[in-house]
């Protein structure tokens, strides 16, 4: 029977609709969802950091962003967390010319249908983190398979999980984007400039994200930083720092870009592309890593935290 069940529910559009609150019901449960958003992060952030969270008088970077959970409530952050709201944003603050041409957006994983797209694309929906499907040539891909992935993708909640607050009642859907490819035919490496009050303080740069995934912090000198900030496997970081990456020939126009984007709030990550020449806008970002990757020299988590100043209350 369960079987059945999870066998209707992924690969069948009524089984999706009818069995969707209770898959929904399952998830909450499981992640704690019956948990105050408050007694959530203390556990989830004493587990990562082994102390407990000081609400009030939160020193590090990661209890601050942790702290600005239960306690900042601008709509503007709903509406940048949106990876479709995000891009009327864009176009308003610095010009449509950085935004990834969007194809389509999809309210329900039905709706999406390779009949009607090009060879090559992008999948992701606009309320999730990680939950990307990048088709390079879709005579290769199993339709249906992206289909039930996405259906349940778009029964999860980001913020049942890490209690962001910008998710929370987020409609969920799919964004369907041009792909986008370096000249050795590659996803480009992205750029995640860490803004505070406006200013970018680190740029953090992923590469070889289909090969092993990599992570390096420069300045704005663009010399490499002497710390990590990554999800952790034990005492292995899954992120550790990789090749020397060149100044891209873009950074100061992203440098722009991203403190002009981030100039709206006290702390915020702002994901770009350099590709072809060109820079494009990937994503905004309040709570990088969910506020529970760690750093390594953890210092360096005081050293940041300094940086952000919190509203008043």
């Amino acid at each position: 029977m369960k079987a059945w069940l999870k066998r209707t529910y992924r690969e069948t559009e009524w089984g999706g609709r009818v069995l969707f609150p209770l898959v929904r019901a399952r998830d909450w449960l499981q992640g704690g969802g019956w948990r105050s958003d408050r007694s959530a992060i203390e556990r989830q952030f004493a587990r990562t950091f082994g102390y407990p969270l000081d609400w009030a008088n939160p020193r590090t970077l990661n209890e601050k962003l942790n702290w600005m959970k239960l306690h900042v409530r601008d709509p503007l952050q709903k509406i940048a967390a949106d990876k479709y709201a995000v891009r009327a944003h864009v176009a308003a603050k610095v010009g449509e010319k950085y935004l990834i041409p969007l194809i389509r957006k999809c309210d329900r994983a039905e709706e999406i249908r390779f009949a009607e797209l090009p060879a090559a694309f992008v999948l992701k929906t606009n309320h999730g983190s990680g939950q990307n499907w990048i088709v390079r040539d879709q005579a290769r891909e199993d339709e249906r398979a992206v289909v039930r992935q996405f259906r349940e993708w778009l029964a999860t909640s980001h913020y049942a999980t890490s209690r962001e607050w910008p998710y929370k009642d987020m409609k969920p859907a799919v964004v369907i984007e041009e792909l986008l490819l370096d000249e050795a035919g590659q996803i480009p490496s992205d750029f995640k400039f860490h803004c505070f009050g406006g200013k970018v303080a680190a740029i953090q740069v992923d590469l070889d994200r289909e090969i092993a995934h990599r992570r390096n912090f420069y300045d704005l000198d663009w010399q490499l930083q002497p710390f990590i900030w990554t999800e952790w496997e034990g005492s292995k970081p899954s992120w550790p720092n990789g090749r020397a990456v060149a100044r891209p020939a873009a950074l100061e126009e992203m440098v722009r870009v991203a403190e002009t984007l981030a100039a709206d709030f006290p702390y915020a990550r702002i994901d770009l592309f350099a590709c072809g020449g060109k820079v494009y806008f990937g994503e905004i970002t309040f709570y990088h890593g969910g506020a529970f990757e760690r750093f390594d020299p953890p210092e360096f988590d005081r050293f940041f935290g300094d940086k952000l100043m919190l509203p008043s209350l």
